[in-house]
């Protein structure tokens, strides 16, 4: 009889180290909905529209490995994060860490660096990182940026934003601003792209790293999910990059 319970005892033990070992089914949602943007080279759609760009590939490397199974939208940054917000969406990325989000959501390890850079015409002598240019500086980010956000908290005096890098970039070239705000390597591709290398100069502000802010909704319901996705991002990046 012992030796019987004891066998029963161990086989579901075992039952229970395969299960949370195997790919999990996620009973109760079919699918995880979530939330990008258009902004190369992180998040993108090629020639044949399919979804690309460093963060897309480590979120998509990562939930295959988790087997969960998945629905990206690309929406325009600032709606892509309130339906989330308001439990139309599940997650969004790549963001970077601030309270507003940290209210109804939790941030994921880094899926994608991110430098957080002044850029200003190659011909303007000020300096961003001084105490006058936050009275005297004009400045701006774009929509739905944390940058933006972060202008504002700190008393810059923010011009009108655009809704995208690219407006920022013309409004800086039109002499409408002082300085921007932007990713670094979203502007630096679109120099690149525009032939504009050399008229521009830029000066570090901090780093920034991006991740995935899911729901705390979502991650309520699945306690499990984002440890084992954070594992499995760790593992993503380590491929992609080699090291």
């Amino acid at each position: 009889m012992l030796a019987g319970a004891v066998l029963m005892r161990s086989n579901y033990l075992c039952f229970i180290l395969l299960y949370l070992l195997m790919p999990a089914a996620w009973a109760g949602d079919a699918v995880l909905r979530l939330t990008t943007h258009d902004l190369p080279p992180y998040s993108f759609r090629d020639s044949a529209q399919k979804l690309r760009g460093i963060a897309v590939e480590v979120v998509v490397c990562a939930l295959g490995r988790v087997g969960m199974p998945y629905d990206i939208q690309v929406l325009p940054w600032a709606r892509a994060q309130k339906l989330v917000e308001v439990g139309g969406a599940d997650g969004f990325f790549a963001g970077s860490r601030n309270a507003e989000r940290d209210a109804y959501a939790i941030q994921s390890t880094i899926i994608a660096e991110q430098q957080w850079r002044w850029y200003l015409m190659a011909d303007n002598p000020i300096d961003p990182l001084s105490a006058g240019f936050i009275k005297h500086g004009q400045v701006s980010s774009f929509i739905g940026a944390n940058m933006l956000d972060w202008l504002g908290e700190n008393g810059y005096r923010v011009a009108v934003p655009p809704r995208d890098t690219a407006g920022l970039l013309k409004m800086l070239r039109a002499g409408r601003v002082d300085a921007i705000l932007a990713n670094n390597l979203v502007m630096d591709k679109l120099i690149l792209e525009q032939g504009l290398e050399g008229t521009l100069r830029s000066v570090l502000l901090q780093d920034k790293p991006l991740g995935v802010y899911f729901s705390k909704v979502f991650v309520a319901r699945h306690p499990a999910f984002l440890q084992r996705f954070n594992t499995e991002v760790e593992l993503c990046r380590s491929h992609n990059t080699g090291s």
